[in-house]
């Protein structure tokens, strides 16, 4: 077959719309290389309809905040007082990596839910503290990936089904991200609700994916048919500026030009269903890059300063976007952002609690979180955008010197406006004591209480799942709550 270049977009066309230096080949990569592109690209369109309410409530935002390598909630949240285990178990138990009374006491909580039983934060974390105080922040307790609710006996006795490879970071960190701990399939649970709101028209005719990552490929944003954009902190990908020479970087340029050009031949695409993919893919590259690029060239009302770290930039990013959802013509959007450095086997603290490496990673989540909710007061959308963590696992509440090891449940953060049932714990706090009924083994790696799937479901519900589609999305859902039954939900986002 003869493809007739000279009737495709000539490459002097192409470079005039500037999508070579607003995209360049990181562009496409963000699209062809997503973890999920041939699939989403040639599976059968999604035959769940758009029942229920999918899409209704105006603009909604779901905002994850992945801490990579383990977040050790067992010092971001610890028991103070009014509860069968208070402060001095607490320090009992974690021996030389713990805080001090004085420390903690300026951070305590008291979650409306918990019958007088108080909570403290770590001191890295006092704006989180204030605005669980007012009603902006809760905590998900004891959190975790599980295939079927599970006790201590059960699991020892290997009588019940268990995620595999526990314990394991790359497979924890796939689990969190796909909630189907059972399956094969690594389908997002963040693209699978983009998939179900996709197919009843939301955001119909964007230029641009619903599913945005700041912080590289992942799982959770990847849909069977929505496919991801991954975009820098810093907006659009762009060629490097010094990458080689001008001359070298022009034919770069014309090369892709022309690359483009082949694929948006009707004569290419025809050939098969992966080439049409490929040229759809490469064609969404180009008109994302523009849009994402338009919209953060557009005036912002925001004017506080985001911190420079690593999450504070891709969140500075993140609420330039929500700002121009409208120039994006998204309603719906759900977000991708992350730091590492949790992986504290060693260093977790150096002369006390208040710094080291867990402390360090704590201030720079406190503060990113703190700077997008003032953001967020600044273009009236926290009533509009919901923001929670997600991390691989908790770690073991014992030390093994100088930090800690790789554990399972944990402790989660959710931020939110007047839709945020705010100010409260949900789920069961684990009881605390190594080797006690909430511990796997002997070193307090807590057996989740609540499952990934009962979490990610208050999120997926907020932003418009029909009922309908909760098992397409969750499949193992009714293990652990009723859908339609609201009094089996976790309740941090009532519906």
């Amino acid at each position: 077959m003869d493809d007739n270049l000279g009737s495709m977009v000539g490459r002097r066309a192409f470079l005039r719309r500037g999508a070579c230096a607003s995209l360049g080949m990181a562009g496409l990569a963000s699209q062809v290389f997503t973890l999920r592109t041939v699939q989403a690209a040639l599976h059968d369109a999604h035959s769940g309809g758009g029942s229920g309410d999918c899409g209704a409530g105006g603009y909604r935002a779901a905002v994850c905040v992945f801490l990579f390598g383990g977040n050790d909630s067992g010092n971001m949240i610890v028991p103070w007082d009014g509860g069968e285990q208070n402060f001095a178990e607490y320090q009992g138990f974690r021996g030389q990596l713990a805080l001090t009374p004085q420390q903690a006491q300026g951070q305590i909580i008291a979650p409306s839910n918990t019958g007088g039983r108080r909570f403290a934060l770590h001191p890295a974390m006092a704006d989180m503290a204030d605005l669980f105080g007012s009603g902006n922040l809760s905590v998900a307790a004891n959190v975790g990936t599980l295939v079927e609710p599970t006790t201590r006996d059960a699991f020892r006795n290997g009588t019940v089904r268990v995620p595999p490879q526990l314990f394991g970071h790359n497979t924890q960190q796939e689990q969190w991200q796909v909630s189907t701990a059972d399956a094969a399939d690594r389908i997002g649970w963040g693209g699978r609700v983009a998939d179900v709101l996709q197919s009843c028209g939301v955001n119909d005719g964007s230029p641009i994916s619903m599913n945005i990552s700041l912080a590289g490929m992942n799982f959770f944003l990847a849909g069977r048919q929505v496919t991801p954009y991954t975009a820098s902190p810093d907006g659009a990908p762009e060629i490097d500026p010094n990458f080689a020479n001008e001359e070298d970087r022009s034919i770069v340029a014309q090369a892709y030009a022309d690359m483009l050009a082949v694929h948006r031949s009707e004569a290419f695409a025809a050939r098969s269903s992966l080439r049409k993919a490929y040229a759809d893919i490469s064609d969404r590259a180009v008109s994302g890059a523009e849009a994402i690029g338009a919209a953060l060239g557009a005036d912002s009302a925001i004017g506080t300063p985001a911190p420079g770290t690593e999450l504070g930039v891709q969140l500075q990013t993140v609420a330039r976007l929500i700002e121009q959802a409208p120039l994006l013509g998204h309603t719906r959007q759900i977000y991708f952002v992350a730091i590492g450095g949790f992986d504290n086997h060693d260093g977790l603290i150096t002369t006390d609690a208040t710094d080291g490496k867990h402390a360090l990673r704590l201030a720079e989540l406190n503060g990113g979180l703190k700077y997008f909710w003032d953001a967020l007061g600044e273009i009236g959308m926290r009533d509009r955008v919901t923001t929670f963590t997600a991390s691989d696992f908790g770690r073991t509440y014992t030390s093994n010197g100088d930090g800690t090891d790789h554990g399972w449940a944990a402790e989660h953060l959710v931020m939110g406006g007047s839709q945020l049932n705010g100010g409260v714990m949900t789920g069961s706090y684990p009881d605390i004591t190594p080797e006690g009924p909430s511990d796997s083994t002997s070193r307090g790696r807590f057996i989740p209480t609540t499952s990934v799937d009962a979490y990610a479901f208050e999120i997926a519900r907020w932003l418009g799942l029909p009922l309908s589609e909760a098992a397409t999305v969750f499949p193992n859902l009714t293990r652990f709550i009723d859908p339609a039954d609201p009094s089996t939900h976790l309740g941090i986002l009532p519906v």
